[in-house]
């Protein structure tokens, strides 16, 4: 009888340390998942953001001696240890990690990422050249290389006439939607003064829903006032890190402002290269070409009927 008993007990501990073993590997897994799980998560969020980094702590579980248990039903047993795990899982609350919007600015670690993929975008010019490294944009018709990219586009009262607002607006949606989502961008309009969006605020991340936000509001925008780009001018160049490419548009004749000006800005900082478009009319053709010229750029002039 007594030897009955002992192999009964023994069973029971056999019973315990299987299932022990069982609930730990069942609690690897677990954690194993979640873990996975919270760095997809991570890698979806963009580097920027608000610097803030999170930890999170996962519960493990304690070694016991089976000695102290009490004999217990293998139901049981699985039962405690099971719900042990899920209590343990519980204390992680995904609702406490951050996730940054897409939208938000390029720190200096992005920066230096991005940079690595591509050049200076120092370009040649000529038509239809791709000049530099990087990501690669185009405007108008004239394709360049690099990574950060700062347009400046004519909205005077003269961009209401032949439709030329619109196509406008149809060349900046395009623009913008063609760059790859890890390059920067930057966009001033201008008329009598500096004209920026709402929403800007530094470099850009050329994700689709921050496009989306600027091509809804130059879409609703409406031409007025007289053709001064010198404060766009002056706003781009002091951007830190300075664009690759500046591309510039206008559609009239620029009084008051002179292509030494832009080279003086051009001199104080990393080289920036300048294409300019004549759109619609070529009253400023001679200074688009020499601010071109002086930067390593391209000139082109683009007819209102395209």
């Amino acid at each position: 009888m007594r030897e009955l008993q002992q192999q009964r007990e023994a069973d029971r501990r056999r019973r315990r340390q299987m299932t022990l073993t069982w609930v730990v590997a069942m609690s690897v897994l677990a954690h194993l998942v979640l873990m996975g799980v919270l760095s997809g998560m991570h890698r979806d969020v963009p580097a920027g953001g608000n610097g803030r980094s999170v930890e999170i702590e996962f519960a493990t579980l304690q070694e016991v001696e089976l000695t102290e248990h009490e004999a217990v039903d293998l139901d049981d047993a699985v039962a405690d240890d099971l719900t042990e795990i899920a209590d343990s899982v519980d204390e992680v609350d995904l609702m406490d990690v951050s996730v940054d919007s897409p939208d938000t600015r390029l720190d200096a670690a992005d920066q230096d990422a991005i940079d690595a993929l591509g050049g200076s975008g120092d370009g040649l010019g000529g038509e239809g050249s791709l000049s530099g490294g990087g990501a690669g944009a185009s405007f108008f018709g004239i394709r360049a290389g690099g990574n950060r990219f700062a347009f400046i586009a004519d909205v005077s009262g003269s961009m209401s006439r032949q439709q030329r607002m619109e196509r406008l607006q149809e060349e900046l949606t395009q623009s913008l939607s063609s760059l790859p989502d890890y390059s920067q961008f930057y966009v001033v309009l201008f008329s009598s003064d500096k004209i920026l969006p709402p929403m800007q605020n530094g470099w850009n991340r050329a994700s689709q829903n921050t496009i989306q936000r600027y091509v809804r509001w130059i879409n609703q925008y409406t031409p007025g006032g007289g053709t001064r780009p010198r404060s766009s001018f002056q706003e781009v160049f002091s951007l830190s890190p300075r664009p690759d490419v500046i591309f510039f548009m206008t559609d009239g004749e620029i009084v008051g402002f002179e292509a030494d000006e832009v080279a003086a800005m051009n001199s104080k900082g990393s080289h920036v290269t300048v294409h300019t478009i004549a759109f619609g009319d070529p009253s400023s053709q001679e200074l688009l070409q020499e601010i071109a010229r002086e930067s390593g750029g391209e000139y082109r002039f683009v007819a209102s009927d395209g």
